[in-house]
């Protein structure tokens, strides 16, 4: 009996001992796992910091690319717009000389005719004199200016030499009669003035 209960001691013994050194390796694992969980959750949490980083990285460049886009489109559509209203002011000035010119030997016919008529109260001249006068009021408004040439220094810009006259009068180069006047629209010569010059 007593070796019974010295053998059942004995298993007691070993069963404590097998318990214990099972809890202890259970608690050497569970440990390991909390280590080994605890360094996954670095590793992670340190890719998560690096996948926002790369993905903030990314972001920035887009928002940079899409900046830049929008710069250069905006010069552009200023660029354009600028071209246009240039090519649109040309367009519009080009379109008001040439119809102009084109009036230019009416205006011409109008002034012959009010010299042609020398009565005094001719109501024929009259009309004419009122019709010329409106008529260069409304292309005055539109730009148009005569040349001064007569007594003016020749400048080949706006006058056309025809003819050279020796005259004690004036200087070398000057003016001494003009055969057509010349006109500007907005400072650019449509027709020059046909002149004649003094010359010495």
């Amino acid at each position: 009996m007593a070796r019974a209960k010295k053998h059942d001691e004995e298993n007691f013994k070993k069963e404590n001992e097998l318990n214990d050194e099972k809890e202890k390796t259970e608690a050497q694992n569970e440990a390991n796992e909390s280590a080994s969980e605890s360094n996954n959750n670095e590793q992670t949490n340190e890719a998560e910091v690096t996948n926002d980083a790369q993905e903030d990285d990314a972001a920035n460049a887009e928002i940079k690319n899409l900046n830049d886009r929008l710069l250069r489109l905006q010069a552009d559509f200023l660029n354009y717009k600028a071209r246009t209203e240039k090519e649109k002011a040309s367009t519009y000035g080009s379109a008001v000389s040439d119809l102009i010119l084109d009036l230019l030997p009416v205006v011409d016919n109008l002034e012959r005719a009010l010299a042609a008529d020398n009565s005094a109260d001719s109501s024929f001249k009259e009309g004419v004199q009122m019709v010329y006068t409106q008529m260069m009021g409304i292309l005055e408004k539109k730009g148009l200016k005569e040349v001064e040439s007569l007594h003016k220094p020749f400048d080949h810009n706006v006058h056309y030499g025809v003819a050279f006259e020796s005259n004690d009068e004036h200087e070398d180069g000057i003016i001494i009669d003009v055969l057509q006047k010349g006109y500007t629209v907005n400072d650019k010569c449509i027709r020059p003035a046909m002149v004649r010059i003094c010359r010495k």
